[in-house]
């Protein structure tokens, strides 16, 4: 269970901003989605002189140049669908010239972290032994939504009993994706099939600490616990509802619509309102643009998979990119 806690900070998660709507070639365009799950972060200096109106087939797919340097940059929107089929005959194409796929950072975690973590009773993000279950103290809107999300993901109530709102709102968030056939681990899972099958090399990108994510977790208030929960739930009921929404506007390259629902998620907002947080959220995308221009410092091709979180958001990692001197293009062929 300890493994789960940081969804609540990592990039599967974490919110963003988006390109210009689809422009259809022989019916007039559709009207602009208004579906907005949160407000939207103003979005990457980037990406707005990058919009398009010809989208190619597959996913959205950044090319970076720099000093002889290529870096096919793909984005990725988890969760997507078990069943989802897409193909992109640009990444096929970039797969084989690469000599490198990086994928998102992992989180590392050692015996010293997990033992501290239950020695101190769960590092402030559980009740104590003979306290109260959490069901008994939600109010009673919030105990209403949290027990139906339950039952719909097929859980009772004993998985989350012990937890603060905030960890069981994104633990009751996984298991109910997992329930509905929602996939947290795709795309990357795909990305590095396709790239073993090719015999090119997969490495993450970097790790991160797993101790400065459980103490932020640890210390957010009871009212920020209950905010972060009614956001989960908010996100869990919108993913019910449109199970494959996101999937199939993802794997067309469609980010205008993955934007709609996309943007600013329940755990980049969770993540805001924990002391420590939006620094450890700026870490993160720090680290992986460092990667990515590392990767620029070697020569040949690389592929990297970055979460639309980190690569769209204002002095996202495209941004980031682009101030190193880097140049960035979208792929046409």
């Amino acid at each position: 269970m300890v493994r789960r806690i940081p969804a609540l900070i990592g990039g599967a998660a974490l919110g963003l901003a988006a390109l210009a709507p689809q422009a259809w070639a022989q019916t007039p365009p559709p009207p602009p989605r208004t579906v907005e799950l949160f407000p939207q972060d103003p979005g990457s200096a980037v990406v707005e002189e990058l919009q398009v109106v010809a989208r190619p087939p597959g996913p959205a797919l950044w090319l970076v140049e720099k000093g002889g340097a290529k870096l096919y940059v793909v984005g990725s929107a988890p969760p997507l669908p078990h069943q989802l089929k897409w193909d992109s005959p640009r990444l096929n194409r970039a797969m084989d010239q690469a000599s490198l796929v990086l994928v998102p950072p992992e989180a590392s975690v050692g015996p010293l972290q997990v033992t501290k973590f239950f020695l101190t009773g769960g590092g402030g993000v559980r009740y104590g032994p003979f306290s109260k279950n959490l069901e008994e103290r939600l109010p009673a809107d919030l105990k209403a939504r949290f027990v139906s999300a339950r039952e719909r993901a097929g859980r009772t109530a004993v998985p989350y009993k012990d937890w603060k709102p905030a960890v069981a709102g994104f633990i009751l968030l996984s298991d109910f994706r997992q329930a509905a056939g929602l996939s947290e681990a795709k795309p990357v899972s795909t990305i590095e099939r396709m790239a073993k099958a090719k015999g090119v090399k997969v490495k993450a990108m970097s790790q991160y600490r797993l101790g400065p994510i459980l103490a932020s977790a640890g210390k957010l208030s009871d009212e920020a616990n209950l905010a972060c929960l009614r956001d989960a739930l908010t996100e869990l009921e919108y993913d019910g509802a449109h199970p494959t929404d996101i999937g199939t506007d993802w794997a067309n390259g469609d980010l205008a619509s993955v934007r709609a629902r996309y943007s600013s998620s329940a755990a980049q907002r969770c993540v805001m309102r924990a002391p420590g947080g939006p620094a450890l959220l700026a870490q993160q995308i720090g680290q992986s643009a460092d990667a990515l221009n590392e990767a620029l410092n070697r020569p040949g091709v690389t592929i990297a998979v970055v979460d639309l979180a980190f690569l769209l958001p204002a002095n996202g990692v495209l941004d980031r990119l682009k101030a190193s001197g880097a140049t960035i293009t979208s792929p046409v062929d």
